[in-house]
């Protein structure tokens, strides 16, 4: 077969896979989101109860975060506007500036021209094609055979890390790490302006994806793949040397030094072409102390932090300690192990880590690019699990030093994906595990089997264990209702001792059968195209079981769902109104959903002016400033008049407030609501003007009528980017009480706009704009002038394709 039709061949099969990996919400009328988790909350609850369970309990953030930004971005740009400011969460707040918005990430075309809800499904279909497609191409290009190739191809879209993290950025950002290594690896290999630009256009794409921390650790892995590139050839050119062969490969550290030079530059032509996002992220985090919080956060690289081993099992055995799936206990909490996320990222299927990945390591003497890959995973997991010296190293670099290496997995299952289409190449070749090896897969099988039948007389302690717990956490919850949380701890044994052992005795039965094949093709008892076909139809199967349905595919009336309180909100309060809720209720940006403003935020990067502002309306706690924290009705009752002062008009809560603290209370559904008498969101500081302003994100516009002059104020959280002016002529912004705005303004009728637009945003777009331009002649322009000039000389296409040969062979041409 030729490579094309392979390519094509390749494409196809994933794009099946994938299909039936999201059928539900391609082709069943479903959505992919865990927006049923809101149904939690006695905000939202229905029909249902509060014992309902939603499908994945963890993923809060794409409901709370990324749905709603993707929405707000599809608004913006279909109105021909690049969102960059979001009035509805944190009294105002940059929005293309926060980076995880990623509105320039090239998967949310498929929500800008498609339909919503539907697109989500859509782009994470296309974000597991892209990612396998780029998995294949990296492997046919390092000499993998057929069966590795497409190994790595199908096995790495399903990996542990793309699939738990589908829903966020972290995954738009991890599907291009094949691709970057494949651009640069072809730079490396002959550099030319077309492979520079290309390499361009990946390392910008990376950097679009909108997490700039796992932007970092891609790109950190590709520059350490570069520098280990640049040593081994190095030290090749010193063993030819060394044996007085030929000096025709003299030239050969000159080429790698020449290859390395041109991968940085088209890692820096990325970086450019990726300003728009990164350089207003830049000036954001100056205006914001998520930075300063953790540094003062990060221990000192001295010293030795305390190691997540235990939670490295489940790059192995990913549900080892369940998870919050519904059905699945959650037994990771009471053992101190992250959540799902953060442990199975490494997965990459059983039979790929036990037995493919150590066939790969036997070759390590013939293929140099094995020591790379294992040492790579090698230091993944050291990072991710926080153990020294690599943990401590980490600390100690510049922004790798705040960014939560945890997700350094993605090192671990990149690697293991690349050594288990090498080691199932091997296999091809006949290469056999050792019988003790063998032995061990047999005996750890054997142990699970036992736990797993053995597990139910452990039923009477782990009662007892889970009523403990739950009683505490009801004690220290406001409002909470025992006999429900008492429900949950039954719920937690029933789902433990269903769960657990079901899931043990399949890892012992896998175990097993993967023994027994590996015994067959030792004794040569098995046809090695049957063995191999079974050692992927594993691994596809184990990885097909770990992922599916871990991002819920939900009924469309769950997705949104209108519940009594929204209903009231939405009837009783203007658009410019404001809402806060306390504890657990409407998390914050849950309102956005419903176009509804929110006082706080929900976002790692966050305005410091509204933190400020706000501070004495949370709770003692964390250092950390963030509007996350604990919210409380003392709280709200202490910080009142500054909630008024921001035109918050209603508080929400799960118990009533305290009596005589508010002149109206509404009980709606499960609910209490506190009415506020707050300030207008707009308002004249004199009597006799009469404002006629509209505010839309970013944007304040219309006329004032006042008889004197005047200040009028628009309780926006002020930022430098913002401007003014009256008929056209700029007037100068001030500050509000140290967090809004206001603008003073002449007598008479006048017109009157205010608009978000930071200096740094047109600096970000001219650099983007200028890299593009770049990128577009490093495709185009030098393979013009090249054929021409081949045209010119009257070569014919042989001849061509030997002068471009020359040229890229011989560095003297150069």
């Amino acid at each position: 077969m030729s490579p094309r039709r392979e390519l094509l061949a390749f494409s196809a099969v994933l794009a099946a896979l994938v299909a039936g990996f999201f059928a539900e919400s391609l082709f069943g009328g479903k959505v992919l989101s865990p927006a049923d988790v809101l149904l939690v909350s006695a905000s939202f609850r229905d029909s249902r109860g509060a014992n309902y369970e939603p499908a994945n309990r963890l993923l809060m953030d794409p409901v709370l975060q990324f749905q709603p930004w993707i929405e707000f971005n599809r608004t913006m740009i279909r109105q021909g506007r690049l969102p960059l400011w979001n009035s509805h969460a944190g009294c105002g707040a940059p929005h293309l500036a926060n980076g995880q918005s990623a509105v320039f990430d090239p998967f949310q075309i498929v929500a800008y021209l498609g339909r919503l809800p539907d697109a989500y499904g859509w782009m994470a279909a296309a974000r597991l094609w892209v990612a396998g497609l780029g998995m294949f191409l990296l492997a046919r290009s390092w000499g993998f055979g057929p069966w590795g190739r497409w190994f790595a191809g199908l096995a790495f879209p399903f990996c542990g890390f793309l699939v738990v993290w589908l829903l966020y950025p972290v995954t738009n950002v991890a599907v291009w790490m094949p691709w970057l290594f494949w651009a640069g690896d072809r730079v490396l290999r002959r550099p030319t302006a077309r492979g520079v630009g290309v390499l361009g256009i990946v390392t910008g794409l990376v950097l679009l994806g909108g997490h700039v921390q796992t932007s970092a650790h891609v790109l950190l892995a590709a520059g350490l793949y570069v520098l280990w590139q640049a040593a081994v050839t190095a030290r090749r050119a010193e063993v030819v040397e060394g044996a007085d062969l030929p000096s025709g490969a003299s030239g050969e550290p000159k080429s790698s030094r020449r290859g390395v030079a041109w991968w940085a530059v088209g890692v820096s032509l990325g970086i450019m072409l990726a300003a728009v996002e990164v350089v207003p992220l830049g000036f954001y985090l100056t205006r914001s102390p998520v930075w300063e919080d953790r540094e003062r956060e990060r221990d000192s690289p001295w010293v030795v932090a305390r190691p997540r081993v235990l939670g490295a099992i489940c790059t192995a055995f990913p549900y080892a300690f369940g998870s919050q799936r519904r059905g699945q206990p959650h037994l990771g909490r009471a053992l101190g192990v992250d959540n799902l996320n953060e442990t199975a990222g490494g997965f990459a299927g059983l039979a790929t880590l036990i037995w493919l990945a150590p066939l790969a390591w036997s070759t390590r003497r013939s293929n140099a690019r094995v020591r790379f890959l294992a040492g790579l995973a090698v230091v993944g997991v050291l990072g991710a699990c926080r153990l020294p010296p690599v943990d401590n190293l980490l600390r100690a670099l510049p922004v790798l030093g705040v960014t939560d290496n945890r997700r350094l997995s993605l090192w671990v299952a990149f690697s293991l994906v690349l050594l288990g289409g090498i080691g199932l190449d091997r296999l091809q070749q006949g290469q056999r595990m050792p019988w003790a090896w063998l032995g061990s897969w047999v005996g750890v099988g054997l142990v699970c089997l036992i736990g797993s039948a053995a597990l139910g007389r452990l039923e009477p302690s782990l009662k007892q264990r889970a009523t403990d717990h739950y009683v505490k956490a009801a004690a220290a919850t406001p409002g909470a209702d025992l006999a429900v949380y008492r429900a949950r701890a039954e719920h937690q044994v029933r789902s433990t001792l269903t769960f657990v052992p079901r899931y043990l005795g399949l890892a012992g039965v896998h175990l097993l059968v993967l023994a027994g094949l590996a015994e067959a093709l030792r004794r040569r008892r098995g046809s090695g195209l049957l063995i191999r076909s079974a050692v992927l139809g594993l691994t596809l199967l184990d990885l097909f079981g770990f992922g599916f349905g871990l991002n819920p595919a939900i009924a469309r009336s769950d997705d949104r769902p209108v519940s009594p309180v929204i209903a009231y909100l939405r009837r009783e309060l203007l658009p410019t109104d404001r809402i806060l809720a306390i504890g657990e209720e409407m998390p914050p940006n849950v309102l956005m959903r419903y176009g509804l403003d929110d006082a706080r935020n929900y976002d790692s990067v966050e305005h410091a002016r509204s933190l400020t502002y706000f501070a004495p309306l949370y709770e003692p706690g964390p250092k950390a400033r963030t509007s996350r924290r604990e919210i409380t009705w003392s709280g709200v009752v202490r910080a009142r008049d500054r909630l008024e002062d921001a035109s918050v008009q209603a508080v929400v809560g799960l118990t009533p407030p305290p009596a005589g603290s508010f002149r109206r209370v509404d009980r709606v559904g499960d609910v209490w609501v506190a009415r506020l008498e707050s300030r207008p969101w707009v308002q004249a500081d004199s009597s006799a003007a009469r404002l006629a302003l509209d505010r839309a994100p970013g944007r304040i516009s219309g006329e004032y009528v006042s008889d004197k002059n005047c200040c009028i104020i628009m309780r926006e959280i002020f930022d430098p980017g913002w401007r003014a002016a009256i008929d056209g002529q700029p007037v100068k912004i001030e500050e509000y009480r140290e967090a809004f705005m206001k603008v003073l303004v002449p007598s008479g009728r006048h017109r009157l706009d205010v608009w978000y637009d930071p200096p740094e945003i047109r600096w970000a777009i001219a650099a983007s704009v200028f890299a593009l331009i770049a990128v577009v002649f490093a495709l185009t322009v030098p393979q013009w002038f090249r054929s021409t000039r081949i045209m010119a000389d009257g070569l014919g296409r042989t001849q061509a394709a030997e002068l471009e040969s020359d040229l890229c062979s011989s560095p003297a041409n150069y």
